[in-house]
């Protein structure tokens, strides 16, 4: 009996212990299942399904990616003339694992890339398998360096401007490894820049590396950008805007020339400038576009929009007469003046003069309410849409925060902010029947495939104003350049001019009160004013001495107006005379393709022959010296009388042609 209770127990316990080994089994089965089970989901998911952190470690073990500088595509003006360029020139560099160089060869190397002896060893001496010794060289040293055992070359894309600072403010600036920086080259990156971007060291099946960059001629998926800018007129805006700013001792200036009918915009200069080709030589603050970014109080260029919105709404006539308080006006505990004391003056002559008072006395016939809206709807307080990089809105407060004291200073242009920009869109706005447009500098882009790409279509943004309002607004204008108007230095002999000065009293940043003796001088004007073509705007920022905007100012605006218009081939009062001298003609369109065939032959290479141009008008002279590539010095208005160098000299391309004009007896 004992015997067959203790097989039993036996049997209990061996039954215990097979069931334990088979739960035992189950939980490693199961553990190991899961394993692979989730083994082979994440081998599926490597597999099947892209992972960016996989990719990088996979790139990081294969290949090492070498930043360098790629072609860019060109950027050119509206006629196809270059402004930006890209050239292959090659940059050295080494790797340091295969550098078998003698102590002599070293130095051969310091002199030939003129680097530092100390900073050259070190790179030598790197782990890396690739170190740059020198960035953008001459043909002349990459053939100097051959032979030399692990010391090779690589194009990289240079960018060029050949114009030195010529239209920089628009352009802007490319850093190294085509980094675009400002400007044009910042805003069409996409399509300037190259898309096939680093070279790379690769590793071969054998775990070898080997490099493989990428060719300058392989870069050829760019594309070119054609602006709105003529190249001409950009070049006589800048000149006479820099002699302005020089010789008014002001602390800065700008200039824009506007295509009415379309927004374009033909010219945008500033003053100080820089030079794209050694951008770092010169502080951020010169790169400032300011026609843009820079906030101005307009002063009385404001007050032509004043009066556009008091005929619009037909508060007033031009002939509606208004009393302006012999010079002094109480409003609260504030009291307004004007530069000279005047009783009763129509609308017409409150524009001639620029009375303060006036323009204050036409704001209260509209209603605060209403003519926030006209503002608004001229652009003012917001971004014209431009399509360049860092414009800012100005400010226009709301209506309901003016105080009584406040339109009347709005209405003389104190107390709102605007660009210059704003500003020339505004007149341009008048000048074309009351049409505001959206002001643009790209025209167009083409790809390398000859495909335009890109296709700026001009813009209404909005329409402020009627077109009868538009041309008794010029007509207005037009008196402010006649005889006793504040713009007389502004009149042109060769064609009719509309315009409005504007003299503001700077604001100390951040304080919120006036300056004594700081002002910005402006003219803004119509031409021709018959039969409007372009805006010009000119501002001087704190000149000294004389500040009014019809003394230093306005005759800026005549040289560019009459220049621009050349270049344009604009028909002036002088284009039926003939003058005598060497067969030169005024630009008669009869004679003007003649006179074009004639002029600065070739000399062989890059010089030209200097022909003799006293007789001719600027636009002959323009139009010669455009197709040799020589640079115009500007002197005067009218028919040319000097130059340098004299006829039967020579000039060589990019050098500077000097002519001196006057107007006819």
């Amino acid at each position: 009996m004992n015997k067959v209770k203790k097989i039993k127990s036996q049997l209990s316990e061996e039954l215990r212990r097979e069931s334990r080994i088979r739960f035992r089994i189950k939980i490693i089965t199961s553990v190991i299942g899961i394993v692979f089970g989730v083994v082979i989901v994440r081998a599926i998911e490597l597999h099947c399904f892209k992972d960016p952190a996989i990719g990088r470690i996979v790139s990081k073990q294969y290949q090492a990616v070498i930043p360098q500088s790629l072609r860019r595509g060109r950027i050119l003006d509206r006629s196809g003339k270059e402004l930006a360029v890209s050239l292959p020139v090659p940059s050295i560099y080494a790797d340091p694992r295969m550098i078998s160089l003698s102590e002599g060869e070293k130095k051969d190397l310091v002199k030939l890339l003129d680097v530092n002896y100390q900073e050259l060893s070190g790179k030598l001496k790197s782990p890396k398998k690739f170190v740059w010794l020198k960035r953008m060289v001459t043909s002349d040293v990459r053939e100097k360096i051959k032979g030399m055992h692990g010391i090779y070359s690589i194009e990289e894309g240079r960018r060029i401007y050949p114009n030195n600072d010529l239209a920089s403010h628009i352009l802007g600036a490319v850093g190294f490894e085509s980094n675009p920086l400002a400007g044009i080259e910042l805003t069409a990156d996409n399509f300037l820049s190259s898309k096939r971007r680093d070279a790379v060291y690769r590793r071969d099946a054998r775990g070898k590396f080997y490099f493989s960059p990428v060719a300058y001629g392989e870069q050829d998926d760019v594309s070119d950008v054609y602006l709105t800018i003529d190249k001409q007129i950009q070049f006589a805006s800048e000149n006479a805007l820099k002699k302005a700013v020089s010789t008014a001792g002001a602390k800065g200036g700008t200039a824009i020339v506007m295509d009415i009918e379309t927004g374009a915009v033909l010219a945008m200069a500033n003053s100080p400038i820089f030079d794209p080709n050694n951008y770092s030589k010169f502080d951020q603050g010169a790169w400032r576009n300011r026609a843009v970014t820079d906030m101005i109080e307009p002063g009385s260029t404001f007050k032509v929009l004043i009066v556009a919105a008091g005929l619009e709404s037909r508060a007033v006539t031009p002939e509606t007469t208004l009393n302006c308080e012999n010079g002094a006006i109480t409003i609260g505990n504030a009291v307004l003046h004007d530069h000279h004391p005047y009783g009763k003056l129509s609308v017409r002559d409150i524009i001639k003069v620029s009375s303060n008072i006036g323009a204050l006395k036409i704001a209260r016939e509209v209603g605060k309410e209403r003519l926030h809206g006209f503002l608004k709807a001229f652009g003012i307080g917001q971004k014209t849409g431009i399509d360049y990089p860092g414009e800012i809105p100005g400010v226009l407060r709301s209506a309901s925060e003016w105080q009584p004291v406040e339109l009347g200073t709005i209405a003389f242009g104190q107390g709102v902010g605007v660009t210059p920009l704003q500003m020339a869109s505004a007149f341009a706005a008048i000048a074309n029947g009351g049409k505001l447009m959206r002001p643009y500098v790209v025209d167009q882009i083409i790809n390398n495939q000859g495909i335009s790409v890109v296709k700026t279509i001009p813009t209404i943004t909005s329409q402020p104003i009627s077109e009868a309002t538009a041309s008794a607004v010029v007509d207005i204008l037009e008196g402010v350049v006649g005889e006793g108007g504040t713009g007389e230095a502004a009149a042109s002999k060769e064609y009719s001019v509309a315009g409005k000065t504007g003299t503001a009293q700077k604001v100390v940043e951040g304080s919120g009160h006036y300056v004594s003796g700081k002002y910005y001088a402006s003219f803004i004007g119509i031409v021709p004013s018959n039969r409007p073509k372009i805006v010009v705007f000119v501002g001087l920022d704190e000149p000294k001495g004389a500040y009014y905007g019809g003394v230093v100012s306005a005759p800026v605006f005549k040289e560019i107006a009459e220049a621009s218009l050349n270049v344009l081939e604009v028909p002036s009062s002088l284009s039926k005379v003939v003058v005598a001298g060497k067969g030169f003609a005024t630009s008669n369109a009869d004679t003007i393709a003649d006179i074009r065939g004639r002029w600065f032959q070739k000399a062989g290479g890059h010089d030209f022959f200097v022909p003799d141009i006293k007789g001719a008008t600027i636009r002959d002279v323009m139009v010669a010296i455009g197709k040799a590539n020589i640079k115009l010095k500007v002197d005067g208005s009218g028919i040319a009388v000097a130059q340098e160098p004299l006829a039967g000299g020579v000039i060589s391309e990019g050098e500077t042609f000097k002519v001196s004009f006057r107007q006819p007896d």
